[in-house]
This record gives C-alpha cells, sequence and structure tokens, in this order.
C-alpha cells in the first residue's frame, strides 16, 4: 500500500508549480482588451481635437475676413493658383483662402489654413462683394412728394461728395445680396433648397473621404461657385468636411449696419430740415403756410369722416328699422331679422362715440396748425402772424345728415305709434267681432230660446280652436330653429373640410403661399396706382394670415378641432331642434285631431233639446249625416254650419287664424312686437338727438388758434452738408 501510494504524492506538487497553457491564454486575452479598449479612447479622442481644430481653423479664417472687409469695405477674392494673394482678375468664385492678403491687410487668418477652401459672392454688378464702389447716399427729402424717400441717385438740391468709400458702401451691396432671388450662377449652398451665401469656408477634414482624388469630398471638390450645406453630417464615411456659412444678413449684423447708416441719415435729415427752414426765411411763405394748409385739410377730412360716421349710423338705423318691421310683420317667427334687429340698433348709438373721438382729432388738427404758423414765424421775421389763418371745420353735412336723422327717426316712431293705435283699435274690433260670433253660435244653436242640451259642446270646441292655434305656432317657430340649426351644421361641416384639407396638404399650400406672396411682392413694388397697390397689399395680408396658420401645425389643428367642436354643438342643437319640432307636429296633430272632433260633436249632435221662453222643451237637430234628423225636429244644422264657418272659417278639419275666433290672438302678438318696436324707436331718436347737440357743440365751439412768433437766423445749408459729408466720411457718428 505504501509503495502504490508513494508516486502520486510526489506528483501533487508538480501541478503546482508556474502557469499553465490556459492561463496565459486568459491572460494574453485580458491585456489584448484592454489595449483595444484604450486604443478605440485614443482614436474618439484623437477624432474629437481633430474636429475641434478645425473648427478653430473655420473660425479664425473667419475673424480674419470679417477684419479684412472692415479695413478695406469690401470682401477679399479667392486665391486660385494657391500663392496665397486673392486673384480678383479671374473672376472666380471659388478658390483659396487668399492668407497672405489677409496678412497683408492686418488680418491674422490663422497658422495653417492654407488648405481651407474659400467661396464669395461675386454675383455680378451691385451683387459683387469684392468690389468696392461708391454704393451708397444718405437720405435726401423729396421736394416733389413732400415725404422723405430713400434717394440713391445724385440729391436734386445739388451735387454731393461722390466717392466717399465708406463701409455703408460694402452695407449697402449686403442690402442688395440679401434681397436678390437666387439665380443661376451665384454663389450657393447646395441645400435641400438651393440658397445663396455671401461668403463660405471650407475644411476638408483629415483624409479624403469619398475617394475623389480630393481631401475635399461632394460639391466642395468641384470648380463649381457650390460648397455643401453645413449641416450635412458624415455618411458611411465617404464625407467628412466641415463647412461655415455667412449670409449676407449674418454680415449686415457683424458689420453693424443699421445703426451705422441709421447715424449718418439721422445727420441728413438735419440737413434737410436746416434746407427747408432756410427756404422759409429766404421768402417761400407759400411752402411754409402749406404746413398749415395741411393741418386745414386733415381738419377738414376729419370733418367728412365725422359725416360719413353720421351716415353709417343713419344706414345703421334704416337697417335697424326694417329689421323690427319685419321681426313685427312675423310675429317673432323671423329669427334672423329679429337678432339684427337689436345689433343694428345698438350700432347707432356707437356712432355718438366716434363723432366725439373725431371732435378731439380736429383740435389736434388746429394745434398742428398752430405749431406750424408759429414755426413760420420763427423762420422768417418779415412774415406777419396775424396773417396767419387757422384750419375751419365745415361739419355742415355732418349736421344737416344729423337733423334729418331725429326727424326719420320720429316719423318712424310716429309711424310706429300710430300701427300700434291701429292694432290695438283692430283688437277691440275683433274682440268685439268674436264675441258676437261665438253668440250667433249659441243661438243658432238654441233657436232663440234660452238653452240646449248640447250648449256643452260649444266651449270644448273653442278651447280645441285655442290649442290647436298655440301648437300650430309652435310648429312654426320649431320649424325655424331646425332650419337655422341646419344652416349652421351645413356651414361648420364646410369649415372642417377646409381646415381638414389645410392639414393634409400644409406642405404644398406652404409652397404655393410663399410663390402667390413673392408675386404680390412684384407687383406691389411695380405699381404706382394707390387703390391698385391697396388691393394688392390686403391680398398679400390675407395670404400672409394663411401661412401664420398653416406654417404653425398646434394653431391649425386647434382651429380644425374647435370647427368640430362648433359642429358637434350644432348638430346638437340640429337634434334637439329636429325632437323639438317632431315634439310640436306630434302636439299639433292631436290638437288638429280634438278640433276635429269637437268640431264634428257640434255639427253633428243629432236630435236636442231646447228650452223656450214659455219653459216649454222643443226637439232640434243638427247633423250632415241622413236619417238622424226625424220630421218634425227643428233642422238646424245650416244655421249652426254657418256660424262655424263665421266663428272659425270654413275648413272642418283646422281652424283658419285670421277667423273672428282667432284673430285677436294674431293680432295681440303684432302688438307685443310693436311695442318692443317702440321702446327701440324711442332709443333711436335719443341717440339721434344726442348726436345732433355734439355737432352742434363741436362746431359752436372750434378748438383756439394762437399764431405768434419772432423771426431767427437758422443755421446756413452749405455748413450742414459740410457736417453731413464729415460724418459720412467719417463713417457714422460715435
Amino acid at each position: 500500500m505504501t509503495h502504490l501510494n508513494t508516486p502520486a504524492s510526489r506528483q501533487a506538487p508538480a501541478r503546482a508549480r508556474g502557469f499553465g497553457l490556459l492561463q496565459v491564454l486568459l491572460l494574453i486575452s485580458v491585456i489584448a482588451g484592454l489595449a483595444a479598449m484604450g486604443y478605440l479612447q485614443w482614436r474618439e479622442r484623437s477624432a474629437i481635437d481633430s474636429s475641434r481644430q478645425e473648427r478653430q481653423a473655420l473660425a479664425q479664417a473667419d475673424r480674419a475676413i470679417i477684419n479684412f472687409a472692415t479695413v478695406l469695405r469690401r470682401m477679399p477674392c479667392p486665391d486660385v493658383d494657391r500663392d496665397g494673394l486673392e486673384d480678383c482678375a479671374a473672376g472666380d468664385q471659388k478658390g483659396w483662402l487668399p492668407s497672405v492678403s489677409l496678412q497683408l491687410a492686418g488680418a491674422d487668418p490663422g497658422v495653417g489654413v492654407g488648405q481651407l477652401r474659400y467661396l464669395v459672392q461675386r454675383g455680378g454688378g451691385a451683387n459683387d462683394l469684392t468690389v468696392l464702389t461708391d454704393a451708397w447716399r444718405p437720405l435726401e427729402y423729396n421736394t416733389t412728394g413732400r415725404t422723405f424717400a430713400s434717394m440713391r441717385e445724385t440729391p436734386a438740391s445739388g451735387t454731393y461728395q461722390a466717392d466717399i468709400l465708406t463701409l455703408t458702401d460694402l452695407c449697402q451691396r449686403l442690402e442688395v445680396g440679401r434681397t436678390t432671388p437666387y439665380a443661376a450662377g451665384m454663389a450657393e449652398v447646395r441645400a435641400p433648397t438651393v440658397r445663396s451665401v455671401a461668403y463660405a469656408l471650407v475644411h476638408p477634414g483629415n483624409d479624403d473621404a469619398d475617394g475623389n482624388n480630393s481631401v475635399f469630398d461632394g460639391a466642395n471638390a468641384s470648380a463649381d461657385p457650390a460648397v455643401e450645406d453645413p449641416a450635412r453630417r458624415p455618411l458611411l464615411a465617404t464625407y467628412n468636411d466641415i463647412v461655415l456659412e455667412r449670409s449676407h444678413l449674418s454680415l449686415l449684423i457683424s458689420f453693424h449696419c443699421q445703426p451705422l447708416i441709421d447715424s449718418v441719415n439721422t445727420v441728413a435729415l438735419a440737413h434737410d430740415v436746416v434746407e427747408q427752414v432756410d427756404e422759409l426765411r429766404e421768402g417761400n411763405i407759400d411752402s411754409a403756410k402749406q404746413a398749415i394748409v395741411f393741418a386745414a385739410l386733415t381738419a377738414g377730412i376729419t370733418a367728412i369722416e365725422t359725416t360719413a360716421t353720421v351716415l353709417e349710423g343713419i344706414s345703421e338705423a334704416g337697417n335697424a328699422a326694417v329689421a323690427w318691421a319685419l321681426c313685427a310683420a312675423t310675429l317673432g317667427l323671423a329669427v334672423n331679422a329679429c337678432a339684427a334687429a337689436p345689433q343694428h340698433t345698438a350700432a347707432i348709438a356707437l356712432t355718438g362715440g366716434v363723432v366725439a373721438a373725431n371732435a378731439v382729432s380736429v383740435g389736434l388738427n388746429i394745434a398742428a396748425a398752430v405749431m406750424a404758423g408759429n414755426a413760420l414765424a420763427l423762420a422768417d421775421s418779415s412774415v406777419n402772424a396775424a396773417d396767419l389763418t387757422c384750419p375751419a371745420v365745415d361739419l355742415t353735412q355732418a349736421i344737416n345728415a344729423a337733423t334729418a336723422e331725429v326727424t326719420n327717426a320720429t316719423n318712424d316712431r310716429n309711424a310706429i305709434a300710430a300701427e300700434l293705435a291701429t292694432r290695438r283699435n283692430e283688437l277691440t274690433a275683433a274682440n268685439i267681432a268674436r264675441t258676437n260670433a261665438v253668440n250667433t253660435l249659441v243661438a243658432q244653436i238654441r233657436r232663440s230660446g234660452l238653452s240646449s242640451s248640447i250648449d256643452g259642446l260649444v266651449q270644448p270646441l273653442l278651447d280645441a280652436a285655442n290649442t290647436w292655434e298655440t301648437r300650430s305656432f309652435a310648429v312654426n317657430g320649431a320649424t325655424q330653429r331646425r332650419d337655422n340649426y341646419q344652416n349652421a351644421v351645413n356651414n361648420w361641416t364646410t369649415q372642417v373640410n377646409n381646415y381638414a384639407n389645410m392639414i393634409a396638404n400644409r406642405t404644398t399650400m406652404l409652397a404655393q403661399l410663399d410663390a402667390d406672396i413673392a408675386a404680390l411682392d412684384l407687383q406691389i413694388a411695380a405699381t404706382s396706382n394707390p387703390a391698385v397697390k391697396e388691393s394688392l397689399q390686403v391680398q398679400r395680408l390675407e395670404k400672409t394670415s394663411q401661412r401664420t396658420l398653416l406654417s404653425d401645425p398646434v394653431a391649425l389643428q386647434k382651429e380644425y378641432d374647435d370647427a368640430v367642436a362648433a359642429r358637434a354643438s350644432a348638430q346638437a342643437n340640429l337634434t334637439a331642434a329636429q325632437n323639438d319640432l317632431a315634439t310640436a307636429q306630434s302636439n299639433l296633430g292631436s290638437a288638429q285631431s280634438s278640433y276635429q272632433t269637437a268640431y264634428s260633436n257640434l255639427l253633428n249632435a243629432g236630435r236636442y233639446t231646447t228650452l223656450t221662453a214659455g219653459l216649454a222643451t222643443e226637439w232640434a237637430c243638427t247633423s250632415t249625416f241622413a236619417g238622424v234628423c226625424q220630421p218634425g225636429d227643428a233642422v238646424t244644422t245650416s244655421a249652426i254650419l254657418a256660424a262655424l264657418n263665421d266663428l272659425l272659417g270654413t275648413s272642418s278639419a283646422s281652424p283658419d287664424p285670421d277667423a273672428k275666433y282667432l284673430r285677436p290672438i294674431k293680432i295681440q302678438r303684432m302688438i307685443t312686437a310693436l311695442e318692443s318696436q317702440l321702446a327701440k324707436a324711442d332709443t333711436r331718436i335719443t341717440d339721434a338727438q344726442n348726436q345732433l347737440t355734439q355737432l352742434q357743440t363741436q362746431a359752436a365751439n372750434p378748438p383756439p388758434c394762437n399764431i405768434a412768433g419772432r423771426g431767427v437766423t437758422p443755421m446756413p445749408p452749405d455748413m450742414s452738408m459740410e457736417i453731413l459729408i464729415q460724418v459720412d466720411q467719417k463713417g457714422g457718428t460715435r
């Protein structure tokens, strides 16, 4: 046993010595994995550092171009032969960044920027940013149109100094480029929608990603005046360039063009004022008086507007009278007329407020005349302030119209009152006629007796006629409401469909609207006819409003949802109105059956007894059926039928609304409507009288006008022109 176990005890220590093959392989795998992770991290950091350096190079080159343009007032031309110098004579728009020319101009383009591509807009004429010419002029007063306008030619008042070359001239070219539509041949960015660009810089990255034997990829490598979209990202490792784009607008902001131009134009406008004051001082009194005439004209326009406002209020008063008359004539069933009448009436009262506001405007115009007169007296000491006249405002037409409205309103009110009195007399007569007709019916039943056994059938018939009239009127009203809600549902359905179409075709409609707006802008710029221009501007506003809605999907969806909700509400109201109409029609059918039953019960009552004066009973009979009445009966059928026709109309199916029994009800409804109309007519008279009083007070109390002043010596125009030229040469005010 000892001998057999000895070898085993000796082998155990041998297996414990050193690494086995498996352990070595595992160690190598771990080390390889760590090495791969380290390599990947290093590669990622290198890519980030490389991208940062590339963008820093673009940013430094961009600053150098801005500095170059600030100093030389133009953009540098591209370098086409890679000597670092700009090559303007070649006419190329695309080349290399002219690093040496930038340095010579005192701009530091940075280190290692010789590999940057450079594209600049040289579209020709005023759209060439590499050319420096005297392209800008200060604002000038247009003495023909009496308005301030931007004049780009030699001033009419004298020759303005030429060849003042400052940054404003580059600003002018940038503004031309900003407003020039893209056309083939311009320096461009090849985005999904191609656009022109002021200039662009391209960094090629660290290798030829697309394998075109150029470190630049895509359009960046071509000779075309184009670069790729800065938003383009690497795709399957075939593109790794970085593009920096500069639009005309961004350069206008970078060079602070608007504040610069405004500062020069402020001095130019001051020079215009000096020239005008000098003209006044030298005796051009007529030109000075035009300011007073203008104030008078404006005051006269205000008077015309006041008259128009009064006439508009009178028109609304007429509309209200018509609407109330229609509402009364239809016994309140004309829903649209009855709804519009209060709105027209309210519009009349608003006229008074507008008249008061125009009175304030007249006062302001006279104040303007006072200021103009004082300015004239100050400008020329030879002017006698007492000879200057303030504007007079003629409100005669407005007062005459307001007086006529008071008369018309009073006449209309009196006509309503007269009609109301007539209707009340008609009601009295109709009540008497109804009472007499009822008594005649009873008398025909009784045959001059004291009573009859069928007296009790008369009142149920009259009650049934009353019920039928009420139910018939309810059916008419329910029908009107049903028709109105049906129209509302139809209109909202059309609106919902329109919004749904806008949502489904939003992109296409936006493109079409953009084209329409651009076309309208060209038409507006080309026309000089004020009426045509106003019409085109209204169309453009409508297109712009549509585009604003289409550009906001959230707002468009809300409009659609609101229209759907409004249609649902109208549909709910329509359903309720239809149910109400069905109920009203059902009630009318029941009332009509009840009426027919009561009518037949009376006319076909058969044999009945009457009580005579001697308290004796006699047999009478009324029936339209043969064999009911007996020989010796007093047959009353024809007499009762004639009385029924006189009282309720000739039809046994339903009573006639204009028959003697129901006509008082119809007349009473007319009276109720007329009483409401009379109250509104009284309001119309009050409003018209208030309006007339305002105008009379305004005409009798014009605003005060006091012109006084003493002459002064203004600054000579040549001095102000010298100041303007110095400011222009300096490049604005500081």
